[in-house]
């Protein structure tokens, strides 16, 4: 199979098939035709030994079995990826020298990829004190073309979404949420595109929404369509966007507002194609209730 199906494959199915997905990653290697496949190689076994299976030995192994194929050219790309995925996983591992010999920027990625990792398997307080730490790491400044950028966006949008369908949050953990979904905000206008931009606000809306803040709400709910707007961005994003609008709304107590931002999602949902229906089904419900 071709290096971009297999990996196509493989993002498909982790999430609901990890452990099938783990097999096959540790089985294919033979997949790794170029160099530019090493990097992409390590990042999904990094994410599925860490954040979906907990498996931090097995996962450095593999990591570390990338080096030995006759793609590996030692480039920084290559090089750094397995890096920052063997620091991660020795880090989670509880391995006190997993970070030894990396660069500040990579310590940063690596901490914050094993934040998600920790947020994946339900370990909230790991996770949080984690992110803490990346992003107290972070505060000396970050340059542009950093990987740690994109580790403390993904970090933050894991750790949130986490927290978010957390059912028993206590007041740190909500606090935490809203905490990453900001950083996570903060750092995708750096490390993204409009498209993660959008989503961060997005999520951000979400989780001042679970933290009974529904006025912040609307407001970032709004930039998000702000976003979509300015881009113009396919009906399902515009759909989200807008029913995120109308259920802070309605939580504030504006029912004119509410019913406004309903109409919008719901014209917008017309407009989505048949196939991305279904993921739209939950917010479709909540916004029927009461």
């Amino acid at each position: 199979m071709p290096f971009d199906a297999f990996l196509e494959a493989a993002w498909n199915d982790h999430g609901d098939r990890p452990r099938e997905v783990a097999d096959r990653l540790a089985a294919s290697l033979d997949v790794v035709a170029a160099p530019e496949h090493v990097a992409q190689y390590a990042r999904i076994v990094t994410h599925v030994f860490g954040e979906h299976l907990g498996e931090w030995a097995r996962g450095v192994g593999l990591l570390r079995s990338l080096r030995e194929l006759p793609p590996f050219d030692r480039s920084p790309a290559a090089e750094g990826a397995i890096a920052r995925g063997i620091g991660a996983l020795r880090y989670a591992e509880g391995d006190a020298r997993a970070l030894e010999a990396l660069s500040q920027d990579d310590r940063i990625a690596a901490i914050a990829t094993a934040a998600s990792a920790f947020a994946g398997l339900g370990e909230f307080k790991r996770a949080l004190g984690a992110y803490a730490q990346a992003l107290a790491l972070a505060d000396a400044g970050l340059p542009e073309g950093s990987p740690a950028l994109r580790a403390l966006a993904i970090g933050g949008n894991n750790l949130a979404a986490a927290l978010e369908e957390k059912r028993d949050r206590d007041d740190a953990e909500t606090q935490g949420m809203v905490a990453a979904a900001q950083a996570g905000l903060d750092y995708w206008k750096r490390a993204g595109t409009w498209f993660e931009e959008e989503r961060a606000h997005w999520r951000l809306a979400k989780c001042l929404l679970a933290a009974g803040r529904p006025r912040e709400a609307v407001a970032s709910a709004a930039r998000c369509i702000e976003v979509c707007d300015r881009n113009e961005a396919p009906a399902f994003e515009r759909f989200f966007g807008h029913a995120a609008l109308a259920l802070a709304h309605r939580e504030a107590g504006d029912a004119e507002a509410f019913g406004t931002a309903r109409r919008s999602a719901f014209a917008c949902y017309e407009q989505v194609p048949d196939g991305e229906r279904a993921w739209c089904e939950p917010d479709l419900k909540a916004l029927a209730d009461r």
